[in-house]
């Protein structure tokens, strides 16, 4: 589905409530029946989401505009505000009692041509059918077109003023109760048209969950991680700075302890036999076919489906962006080996 919002954060949050009114309480329904499996209470989780956590007051610090698209996302969709909230704290419901998704990024600005991002946005089984397009025209900045989850502010995608943003979940890093969360982090970044103000962005907030930001203009490639208090660029070859790409585990030598945490968990398992494959892959990548063709690898596991590294995950999506003005946006919903790759153009 794409759904085509435009106006004040309040109105977009409305346009999308309503016209994914069905989908929003699908996923609420199928999150309640997840939770119940392990003998917990989505009301109790949503609640402690939305009122007990210091995300809603950071919210309203940092990012008060989508505070109100979410506000306007319930009212929408005629759903409980406070589950519509904790939809929006997907990677902090990790931490606060959930499992953590898992993904692959790569950007890639030094081969000739357009710039390419890209990623696979690994995720629970529960959320499949839940995918949708968010094609944003707000009335201050630039339009933004997002891969996310129904209710969901976004999960990454690109500008009209030719940036791409693309997110790697790093459970690794601190966490801060009183943080911004991921969702409303880089909803923040999409809205920046230069890539020079976005380590300033990113040091002026607290972090409620780490988290990889890796971002592609036309002429260059950044990355950062950050988590708690913690902010770092990244970068993994000194010869190919114009070239980042990441998994789930943190590349910066210095970053803090790691919060507590499972160690074993199925990202972090997967994590490093993940990155040699797209360590391997990089040397002849250049083109948004090419990172099509990386993504869709289930041998290596870059494409992931149920029992692909944990039987309750896959690839929720797979989003790959031509960097212009305009960007050429195209996504899957569903694992990109086995699903149509779809043009969503800006408006």
């Amino acid at each position: 589905m794409i759904i085509d919002a435009a106006g004040s954060p309040r109105e977009m949050g409305r346009a999308h409530g309503e016209q994914a009114r069905e989908l929003i309480a699908t996923g609420l329904e199928r999150w309640r029946d997840e939770l119940a499996k392990t003998d917990k209470d989505a009301d109790q989780l949503w609640k402690g989401l939305s009122r007990e956590s210091g995300f809603r007051d950071a919210s309203a610090r940092w990012a008060p505009a989508l505070l109100e698209e979410i506000e306007g996302i319930a009212e929408g969709a005629n759903a409980d505000p406070d589950a519509i909230f904790a939809g929006n704290c997907l990677d902090e419901a990790w931490w606060w009692g959930e499992k953590g998704p898992g993904c692959s990024a790569v950007a890639v600005a030094d081969r000739g041509g357009s710039p390419v991002i890209g990623q696979n946005m690994d995720l629970d089984t529960w959320m499949d059918t839940t995918q949708v397009a968010l094609r944003l025209q707000p009335d201050d900045g630039p339009q933004q077109v997002l891969m996310s989850r129904a209710g969901v502010v976004g999960l990454c995608g690109a500008n009209s003023e030719g940036i791409g943003l693309v997110v790697n979940a790093l459970d690794q890093l601190p966490v801060a109760v009183d943080g911004l969360p991921v969702a409303l982090v880089l909803r923040l970044l999409t809205a920046q048209t230069s890539l020079d103000d976005v380590e300033p962005l990113l040091r002026a907030i607290r972090h409620a969950s780490g988290q990889a930001y890796t971002m592609a203009s036309a002429d260059t490639v950044t990355g950062f991680e950050a988590g708690g208090d913690f902010v770092a660029p990244y970068l993994n070859e000194k010869e190919r700075p114009a070239a980042r790409w990441h998994t789930n585990h943190p590349l910066v030598d210095d970053a803090p302890p790691e919060h507590v945490g499972d160690p074993h968990d199925w990202a972090t398992g997967s994590s490093m036999p993940r990155l040699s494959t797209v360590d391997e892959a990089m040397i002849d990548l250049a083109t948004a076919d090419d990172l099509v063709t990386l993504l869709s690898d289930t041998d290596a596991g870059i494409c992931m489906y149920p029992g692909r590294w944990r039987d309750d995950g896959f690839t929720f999506g797979s989003l790959v962006i031509e960097i212009d003005e305009p960007p050429a946006v195209r996504m899957t919903a569903g694992p990109p080996d086995r699903n149509p790759w779809v043009d969503v153009a800006f408006v």
